[in-house]
């Protein structure tokens, strides 16, 4: 089928804004991939119209289960076969660029989970594209959307403890992530989380960063991920990040928690979770990101997403120029940590 005769996305009105229900595809039919899905099928401004999986057979099992008409193998017989106006990608990391710049040459407008790429020279491709389409990238930095980080922001914002001058951020992780990413450095499946979250808190722009890791035999990736970043506003940046909790993940001693040092105070912020489950899972309960029964952070970005295609607007929370500034900061972590690797436990 050529471009000529490619399906024809959501009717315009005249401030271009789109009528209807906005239509939008899912990319990948993993967990996370079902949980766009299941995040999406809630919206009511939203027409859940495929799921997209090389696995055919995933890709049937996750459509028939919510129950979405089509699945498709790839985003290109999508793009083919359906009027679409925006997908999200939530496929492996490493598959993360190439449906992203065959929907943007479609026109279409991309959520893409983090790591946008797992290489800056991807990142720029990616940006290129981006530059090149009528649509967008909107890079699904999770946090960002979340009540409790927004409050930190809005602190920062309000000069509540005066300018930032040193921000300090931990989050461990269980050892499964070592076989469940074995592509991924953690500083680019982790760490990026507080790398975006340092970028969007200080607005200061890296000019130094020094990192160490540690590596267990038998592992693909760093046990743990050390680092310090110096800024052009001379503010410190320091990251703490592993893959080593075994069993057991909620304990609060071990909360992802940040703090952020400024000329007139402090703030601080441990994301313990309020809920627990004493049944027979004995489990915490996420109620901030991604809960089941409320409207959480992956809720309200999916809603900002959908709006930016109504609109046709580029997302104004988090920019893929922002995402490719993550990357280029994580990567130089990844450098510096390889260049002074320690040796773990044998």
């Amino acid at each position: 089928m050529t471009p000529t005769t490619r399906p024809q996305r959501g009717n315009l009105i005249a401030n271009g804004t789109r009528q209807g229900r906005i239509r939008i595809a899912v990319v990948g039919s993993g967990p996370f991939g079902a949980l766009h899905a299941e995040t999406l099928g809630r919206n009511p401004d939203v027409e859940l119209v495929a799921i997209v999986n090389h696995d055919g057979v995933r890709a049937r099992a996750l459509a028939d289960r919510l129950g979405v008409n089509a699945a498709y193998e790839s985003v290109q017989e999508l793009l083919d076969s359906e009027p679409v106006d925006g997908i999200t990608v939530a496929t492996a990391n490493a598959h993360h660029v190439a449906p992203s710049i065959a929907a943007l040459e479609a026109g279409v407008s991309v959520l893409l989970e983090k790591p946008v790429a797992l290489t800056l020279d991807e990142a720029e491709r990616l940006l290129a594209a981006e530059r090149a389409s009528t649509g967008f990238v909107f890079p699904a930095h999770l946090l960002r959307f979340a009540a409790p980080y927004q409050e930190l922001r809005h602190r920062l914002q309000i000069g509540d403890i005066g300018a930032p001058r040193a921000l300090s951020f931990r989050r461990h992780r269980g050892i499964d992530h070592d076989t469940r990413f074995p592509d991924t450095h953690p500083a680019l499946m982790t760490m990026i989380h507080d790398i975006d979250l340092a970028l969007w808190y200080d607005g200061s722009r890296p000019v130094s960063v020094t990192a160490r890791e540690v590596r267990v035999a038998g592992r693909s990736q760093p046990t743990a991920v050390w680092a310090e970043v110096l800024t052009d506003a001379g503010s410190l940046w320091s990251f703490q990040v592993s893959w080593s909790l075994g069993g057991r993940q909620g304990d609060p001693s071990l909360a992802d928690a940040l703090e952020i040092i400024g000329d007139e105070g402090a703030l601080s912020l441990r994301l313990d979770p309020r809920v627990r489950s004493h049944s027979e899972a004995d489990e915490t309960v996420d109620d901030v990101l991604t809960p089941a029964a409320a409207h959480g952070a992956m809720e309200q970005e999916m809603r900002d997403f959908a709006d930016a295609v109504r609109r046709g607007l580029p997302p104004t929370v988090v920019t893929l120029e922002e995402a490719v500034a993550g990357i280029r900061l994580a990567e130089q972590i990844v450098s510096s940590a390889a260049a002074r690797q320690d040796s773990g436990p044998r």
